[in-house]
């Protein structure tokens, strides 16, 4: 066997693993129902001068149906996207899209500013702003 199909070989079992572990954890897998209920939207987090960004893919959810925690370094971020269509009458053939409660639990990299905490909504995406709080130094004399 060649050098590049071993390589290819390793890559065809990742993304053949990746399939498994989230057809498993899918909302709609019976194993899935023995967890959590809620949703976790993706999410990005990074640095930037003095401050975090948090970027969360929410499409469909309006900005009234998002609420925000920030508890030391925790931040919690939960809320609800309706389905916006019936519950009966439907029959689906294929179901991706997670509807009802979302949440996201992330521990920051440090204490943030509590009074300077910006976030927006745009284009499906929630964008959280976060200054990073001053730590006074106590210097040796």
């Amino acid at each position: 066997m060649a050098r590049n199909d071993i390589f290819d070989e390793l890559d065809n079992l990742h993304w053949e693993m990746e399939r498994l572990f989230h057809s498993l954890f899918n909302p709609r897998h019976p194993f899935h129902l023995l967890a959590d209920r809620r949703w976790k939207p993706l999410t990005d987090v990074y640095e930037g001068d003095g401050e975090v960004v948090i970027k969360i893919e929410l499409p469909g959810v309006q900005k009234e149906d998002i609420a925000l925690t920030l508890e030391g370094r925790q931040l919690a971020i939960r809320g609800t996207r309706a389905n916006p269509l019936p519950k009966c009458g439907i029959v689906y053939h294929q179901m991706e899209i997670n509807y009802g409660e979302f949440e996201r639990i992330l521990i920051l990299p440090q204490v943030m500013d509590m009074e300077h905490i910006k976030a927006e909504l745009k284009e499906g995406f929630l964008y959280i702003t976060l200054r990073k709080k001053e730590i006074a130094v106590k210097k040796e004399g």
